[in-house]
């Protein structure tokens, strides 16, 4: 219980000081921390209380008092509408110095993992603040009388489609398809209260090369039904592609389950092929070619990707053993190639597999390993001196039967998704590394637990890199340094 007499939709007047993780500003009140969505550092605001915790408040802004030096208009029509670029309405500039101290405060010694003599190299900076998104997810509705198909983002916190006809982040291309989409689509579409309708998302994945895309249309059906109306689905295609000669594949892939995942396990190839090329370049000039499919994972904004890599690059040793844990498309691991001597990658998706080592033969690279499986099964076989044999006890060791087990490694790279990496498997990649964990985040409060154990383990955050991966968003991209003490 509150210690005051501020009660639950009571109004206040507040001056936010600074922004935390969630994209929230920060106001206190009577000493209380109150975190204001939509604030910017600096504004004077009158708030409503909308939830008073034993430990802080949170409150909706109803009034701007006084607005801050570093608000700014959004340039997305929609952006009091849409989910999406929640930070728009801040200075690009002010915007990284905020996140830079975001970094500094949850790697401070003050703080609960209490980290010390960190040295936090310059943010990385996007050069592209629009059309920088070169994969997109929308999700998919119909109106409730004139079944108008609704396309767009999940308005925030909710699953209420917001209609967007344009998106300033993404490709004007993909916009103009969408919009084809919207108007000439006869098949229905899901409604998720009702759990019925057919299409659920629109899944397109672009290259910023080539200019050339793929698009997936996920179903809330079976491989079964969508033989049923396969021809009509290709003569919508052949329409499609007839338009916009960019799209290079068309896929469905059917996720008839009442779940939050976008897409299901099935997809089939309508038109054309089932991936892109995408080129990264390094500062050095060196040229990188990806083959990218529709199931794997690569980063949507190839600008600072490279930068990114360019930064892991520089932490590494030439003629060094490497570990790519969690490796996808072998993304980073190419670009580290010509400081490998030899390198090895782990990834548990089959198509990203798939993918990398096409792509390590596309870059010519030499001396490399692709291990598909579970990856902290695969880290432990790493500890032995031969795999098991008996593929029923380890599915791992059966996908990669005959190859060299015992090994350990100069460097590891680790670029887990979002929720982090696994305890054990953090302890399993201390005895298997020598002399760094290099490891990229998406999320500096699981970066900050996944830390704290590798430093029980031998291994002590050296330098920290934050990256602006996400223009106008709360999300924070960094490059952790950790030696081996």
């Amino acid at each position: 219980m509150s210690d005051f007499n501020l009660k639950q939709d009571d109004i206040i007047e507040l001056s936010a000081e600074k922004l935390v993780n969630s994209g929230s500003a920060i106001a206190r009140y009577e000493g209380k921390a109150v975190f204001i969505e939509g604030a910017v550092p600096g504004d004077t605001v009158k708030v409503r209380i909308t939830r008073i915790n034993k430990n802080f408040m949170r409150a909706k802004i109803i009034e701007i008092i006084k607005p801050s030096p570093h608000r700014i208009k959004p340039f997305c029509p929609l952006f009091n509408a849409c989910g999406g670029c929640s930070l728009q309405n801040i200075e690009c500039n002010f915007l990284i110095e905020q996140k830079q101290k975001i970094l500094e405060e949850i790697f401070s010694p003050d703080n609960l993992y209490a980290f010390s003599g960190i040295y936090f190299k310059p943010f990385i900076r996007a050069e592209k603040l629009q059309n920088y998104r070169c994969k997109v997810q929308n999700a998919v509705s119909e109106t409730k009388v004139s079944k108008r198909l609704l396309i767009g983002y999940y308005k925030e916190n909710t699953h209420d489609t917001v209609n967007i006809k344009y998106c300033p982040i993404q490709p004007k291309i993909i916009d103009e398809i969408v919009n084809y989409i919207r108007e000439n689509w006869k098949f229905g579409a899901y409604v998720e209260k009702k759990d019925k309708g057919l299409l659920k998302h629109l899944v397109i994945r672009y290259s910023s090369t080539s200019e050339k895309l793929i698009l997936t249309f996920v179903i809330n059906k079976d491989f079964e039904f969508f033989n049923k109306i396969k021809p009509e689905l290709e003569r919508f295609s052949d329409a499609l592609i007839a338009k916009f000669p960019v799209i290079s594949g068309v896929l469905v892939n059917f996720n008839p389950k009442k779940t939050n995942k976008i897409t299901g396990d099935k997809t089939e190839l309508l038109f054309g092929e089932p991936f892109i090329h995408q080129k990264l370049y390094s500062n050095n000039g060196i040229e990188y070619t990806y083959k990218v499919s529709a199931e794997s994972f690569f980063q949507i904004n190839p600008h600072v990707a490279q930068k990114v890599f360019d930064s892991v690059k520089s932490l590494i040793e030439p003629n060094s053993t490497i570990l790519d844990a969690y490796g996808g498309v072998a993304a980073i691991g190419i670009f580290l190639s010509d400081k490998a001597k030899s390198l090895t990658l782990v990834e548990e998706s089959e198509s990203s597999v798939n993918d990398a080592k096409e792509n390590f033969k596309l870059n010519n690279c030499k001396n490399y390993e692709v291990f598909l499986g579970d990856a902290k099964e695969i880290f432990k076989s790493f500890l032995k001196s031969s795999v098991a044999s008996d593929a029923k006890k380890d599915r791992a060791a059966q996908k990669n039967k005959g190859k060299n087990q015992s090994k350990t490694f100069d460097y590891t790279i680790l670029d887990p998704p979002r929720k982090g990496s696994d305890k054990e498997a953090l302890e399993i990649i201390s005895k298997l590394t020598k002399k760094a964990v290099i490891y990229v985040s998406c999320n500096p409060s699981t970066l900050a637990r996944d830390a704290k154990i590798l430093h029980e383990n031998g291994f002590k955050l050296k330098s920290l890199q934050g990256a602006d991966m996400f223009p106008f968003t709360h999300h924070i991209e960094s490059i952790a340094y950790f030696e081996k003490e």
